[in-house]
C-alpha cells in the first residue's frame, strides 16, 4: 500500500502543525434576526470599524455562513490586509469556506503568499503561508496557471506556497508537475521539500517524469527525484529498476543515501532491495552505511528478509563490518530472533565485546534460553560477558540468572549475584535464593549475595542480623560485606569511623559511596577519616558526597579547607554549592574560603547563590562586614528567599540593622516571609512611623498587634498614626482591638476611650 497520505490527511496534519487556537471577543451587535443579505451587509460594513473585536466578529460571523457570504467576498479580500492577525485569520477561513466562489480573491492571495507581504515571526509566517495555501487549493483550476506561474517567482516564500497550494490540489494540478520539477535545484531547502511533497500529492501523473530526473545532471535535482519517489511509496514501485540502476552508478555520497530511503521504502520485492542495502551497509562513506542500516531497520517488509544477509556479514574479514552488522542485528529487535547462533558466535569470537553482546540483549527475551545455554557451557572466564549481557535485559533475565545462581562455579554464582545486584528493584524477585545462597556456602559467594541483597533493598528486618553477623566473620571478604551493607542501611554508628574507612577502598562503586555517605552521618566522631576523605575528592562520582560528609563532620575538616577550594574552582554549580554547604558546616574554622564565599553570593546560578548566605553567615566573624553585607539585601527588589535566610541573622545585630526595616516590612506581606521578617523586626524594632502604618495593613494579626505596641512605645510621636488605630478598635480580633486601644492611650493620653 502506498506510504503517501491522502490530500485531505495532509491538510489536517499540517493545519494541525500550524493551529494557533486564537480567541476572539463577540461584538453584541454583529448579527441579529435578519434576512442572509441584510446580515453581509451588516458584517460587511463591520469589517471596516475602528474597533478590533467588532472587525474579529464580523469575519468569523462570515465565515460561518459559507457560501451565503459570497457578496461579501470583496471586503474579505481588503480585511486580508488587516493589521490584527484574528481579523486575518478570519477573514481567510471565510475565504476558504467559499472555495470556488472566492476565485475573485485569488490574485490577493497569491500576493499573501510573498515573503515581503508578511512581518512577524517565522512561526507566524509559516502559518500564513500554510493557510494561505490551503485557501488557494481550494480555488479550484482557475488557480492552477497563476500558481505555476509562481512557482517561477523570485520570492522563494511565494515559490513554497504555490507549491503547497498545488499540491493540496492533489491529481487535478498534474499541468504544474513540469514547473514542480523546476525548483529541484532551487537553493533553498523549504522551496525543494514543498515541490517534492506535491509531486507526491499528484501521485502516479508525476511518477513519470520524477523518474525521468533521475538522470538529471545536478546533485539536488536527483536527490529530490528519489526523495519524490520515497513519499510516493509502494505507488512507484515502477521506478524500482531505474532506481537501482541509478544507485550502481551515483557517486553523490548525499544522493545515495536519499536513494537508499526511497529503495526501502518503493521496493516490493526484498530480494531486489536487501542485496543492495547490506551491500550500502559496507560503503566508506559513514552516512552511507547509515543511510543503508537505516533504510533496512526502517522498513518492516525489509527487516526479516535483511536478517540472514546481515548475519553473513558477522564472518566478514573486516572488524568494523563485523561490528556494523552486529548493531544493525540489535536494532531489527525479536525480528532476528534466527541470527541469534551466528551472534552468539561472533561475540564469543569477539571475547565479549559489547559491541556484539549489546546486540543480543536487543533482540530481546528470545535469546535468554540460548545465554542459559552458553553460560552452563561456559567456564568462569568466559561467563563473565554472558551474565553482564544478562544484566543487561533486565527483570525478564531473573529467572536465568536466579538459575545461574545454582552453577557448581563458585566462580559464575558469584558474578550471577553481582549481575543480579546491579540490577536493583528490577531483580526483586531474586531475593529468596539470594537470601538462601547468603546463608551456606563458600564465603565468597555468601558476600557476594549479602552485597546483591543489599543493593536490592531486601527485607531490613532480615538482612540486618546476617550483614552484623559477617561483621563478625574471620573471613575479611565476608566482614567487608557486611560493613558495606551496613552502611549501605545507614548504620554507620554500628561500623564506627575505622570500619568504614575500610570500605573507602572497596572495588565497588556503590560501597564506596555508602562509606561516605556514612561517615558523614557519624558527624564529628568520623574526624579521624578526614585525611581519608580528602583523598577521595579527585573521584567525581564522590565528590559531592565527600564534600557533603565534610560538613557534616563539622570544625574537625577545617584541614581539607584548601582541598576544597581547589576542588570548588574547578568544579561545576553542583559541586560549588556542595562546598559551600561544606564550608557551613565547618564554620569559622573555614575562614580561608571567604574570598569564594562572598563572590558566591552574586554567582549567576541560584543554585550556588543560594547556600553563599548560610556560608557566610557561619564562617564570618567581623560583624561589621557582616551587617555591610546583609543590609543591601533589603534594599533591593526580590531576593526572596536570600532575605528569609538573612532576616534571622539581623536579629543579633539589634539596632544597628534597621536600615534593613524598610525591606523587612516588605516581606510581611508574603506569607512564606512573614515569620522570619516579623522575628528580625521584633529584634531589632521599629521606630518609623510610616513603616508601623504599613504593618497595620498586613494580614497576619501578630504583625498588627507588633506594630500597635511599636507605636504604643513612641507615645505623642505616633500620633500620624491614630486615625488608623481607631479604625482598628473595631471589627479586628480582639488581640489587636486591644492593642490599639493601648497605644492610643499612650499617644493621645486626653481622648484615650
Amino acid at each position: 500500500m502506498s506510504t503517501v497520505k491522502s490530500t485531505s490527511a495532509r491538510w489536517t496534519t499540517r493545519l494541525a502543525l500550524f493551529g494557533v487556537g486564537l480567541t476572539f471577543a463577540v461584538w453584541p451587535c454583529a448579527v441579529g434576526a435578519e434576512d442572509a443579505p441584510a446580515q453581509i451587509e451588516k458584517l460587511t460594513k463591520q469589517l471596516t470599524v475602528s474597533e478590533v473585536p467588532a472587525r474579529r466578529d464580523a469575519a468569523y460571523q462570515l465565515g460561518k455562513m459559507g457560501a451565503a457570504a459570497k457578496p461579501a467576498v470583496p471586503a474579505l479580500i481588503k480585511a486580508l490586509q488587516d493589521q490584527d492577525k484574528q481579523v486575518w485569520f478570519f477573514a481567510l477561513g471565510a475565504l476558504t469556506e467559499l472555495g470556488p466562489d472566492a476565485r475573485e480573491a485569488l490574485p490577493a492571495l497569491i500576493e499573501d503568499l510573498s515573503r515581503k507581504s508578511r512581518g512577524g515571526r517565522d512561526r507566524e509566517r509559516n502559518q500564513r503561508m500554510v493557510r494561505t495555501a490551503y485557501a488557494l487549493s481550494r480555488l479550484g483550476p482557475e488557480a492552477i496557471p497563476p500558481l505555476i506561474a509562481t512557482l517561477g517567482s523570485d520570492d522563494s516564500a511565494a515559490r513554497a506556497g504555490a507549491a503547497r497550494a498545488l499540491g493540496g490540489m492533489g491529481p487535478q494540478a498534474g499541468a504544474a508537475i513540469p514547473a514542480l520539477l523546476a525548483n529541484f535545484n532551487h537553493g533553498e531547502v523549504f522551496v525543494r521539500q514543498e515541490a517534492i511533497d506535491a509531486l507526491a500529492l499528484i501521485g502516479p501523473a508525476a511518477l513519470g517524469p520524477v523518474t525521468e530526473a533521475l538522470g538529471w545532471n545536478e546533485p539536488l535535482q536527483r536527490t529530490s527525484a528519489v526523495l519524490t519517489l520515497a513519499q510516493l511509496g509502494s505507488a512507484a514501485k515502477n521506478a524500482e529498476s531505474a532506481l537501482t540502476e541509478m544507485l550502481a552508478k551515483e557517486t553523490d555520497a548525499d544522493v545515495r543515501m536519499a536513494a537508499l530511503t526511497a529503495l526501502a521504502r518503493v521496493s516490493t520485492d526484498p530480494a531486489k532491495a536487501v542485496p543492495l542495502l547490506v551491500a550500502a551497509a559496507k560503503d566508506d562513506n559513514a552516512a552511507v552505511r547509515h543511510a543503508a542500516i537505516n533504510a533496512l531497520c526502517g522498513s518492516r517488509p525489509l527487516r526479516r528478509p535483511a536478517v540472514a544477509p546481515l548475519a553473513a556479514l558477522l564472518k566478514d574479514d573486516n572488524a568494523a563490518v563485523r561490528q556494523r552488522a552486529a548493531q544493525a542485528l540489535g536494532r531489527l529487535g525479536p525480528d532476528a530472533v534466527e541470527a541469534l547462533p551466528a551472534l552468539l558466535a561472533a561475540t564469543r569470537a569477539a571475547e565479549g565485546d559489547p559491541a556484539f553482546a549489546d546486540p543480543l540483549a536487543q533482540i530481546g527475551p528470545a535469546a535468554l534460553p540460548a545465554l542459559l545455554t552458553a553460560l552452563k557451557e561456559a567456564n568462569a572466564t568466559n561467563s563473565a560477558w554472558i551474565l553482564r549481557t544478562l544484566r543487561g535485559f533486565g527483570a525478564p533475565a531473573v529467572p536465568v540468572l536466579v538459575e545461574a545462581l545454582q552453577q557448581p562455579d563458585a566462580t559464575i554464582r558469584v558474578s550471577a549475584a553481582g549481575a543480579l545486584g546491579a540490577m536493583g528493584r528490577d531483580a526483586a524477585s531474586a531475593a529468596s535464593p539470594l537470601f538462601a545462597l547468603a546463608e551456606t556456602g563458600e564465603a565468597v559467594v555468601q558476600a557476594a549475595a549479602l552485597r546483591a541483597l543489599t543493593a536490592l533493598s531486601a527485607e531490613r528486618g532480615r538482612l540486618k542480623p546476617m550483614l552484623l553477623s559477617a561483621l563478625k566473620s574471620p573471613v575479611p571478604e565476608l566482614r567487608k560485606a557486611g560493613a558495606a551493607g551496613l552502611a549501605a542501611l545507614g548504620e554507620a554508628t554500628a561500623l564506627g569511623a575505622d570500619g568504614l574507612l575500610v570500605l573507602l577502598g572497596d572495588d565497588d562503586p556503590p560501597i564506596r559511596l555508602a562509606a561516605v555517605q556514612a561517615l558523614g552521618q557519624l558527624g564529628e566522631k568520623a574526624a579521624s577519616a578526614v585525611p581519608a576523605l580528602m583523598g577521595r575528592l579527585d573521584d567525581p562520582a564522590l565528590q559531592v558526597a565527600v564534600l557533603d560528609a565534610f560538613g557534616k563532620i563539622g570544625p574537625a575538616s577545617a584541614p581539607a579547607v584548601p582541598r576544597i577550594l581547589e576542588i570548588a574552582q574547578k568544579g561545576g554549580p553542583q559541586v560549588r554549592a556542595a562546598s559551600l554547604l561544606a564550608f557551613t558546616g565547618i564554620g569559622r574554622a573555614a575562614g580561608p574560603a571567604l574570598p569564594q564565599i562572598y563572590a558566591a553570593l552574586s554567582d549567576s546560578t541560584p543554585e550556588v547563590r543560594f547556600p553563599a548566605l548560610p556560608a557566610l553567615l557561619s564562617v564570618e566573624s567581623d560583624e561589621a562586614k557582616l551587617l555591610a553585607t546583609l543590609i543591601p539585601m533589603f534594599n533591593e527588589e526580590g531576593g526572596g528567599r536570600l532575605r528569609r535566610v538573612a532576616a534571622p541573622a539581623l536579629a543579633k545585630f539589634g539596632e544597628r540593622a534597621r536600615p534593613a526595616v524598610p525591606g523587612l516590612v516588605a516581606m510581611l506581606d508574603r506569607d512564606n516571609d512573614r515569620p522570619a521578617a516579623l522575628a528580625a523586626l521584633q529584634a531589632i524594632g521599629v521606630r518609623n512611623v510610616p513603616d508601623l502604618l504599613k504593618m497595620l495593613a498586613v494580614k497576619d494579626p501578630k504583625a498588627r498587634v507588633f506594630a500597635c505596641e511599636s507605636l504604643a512605645a513612641l507615645g505623642p510621636e505616633a500620633k500620624d498614626a491614630a486615625a488608623r488605630l481607631r479604625e482598628l478598635t473595631n471589627g479586628q480580633p480582639p488581640s489587636v482591638q486591644d492593642a490599639a486601644r493601648a497605644a492610643l492611650a499612650k499617644i493621645e493620653p486626653a481622648s484615650a476611650l
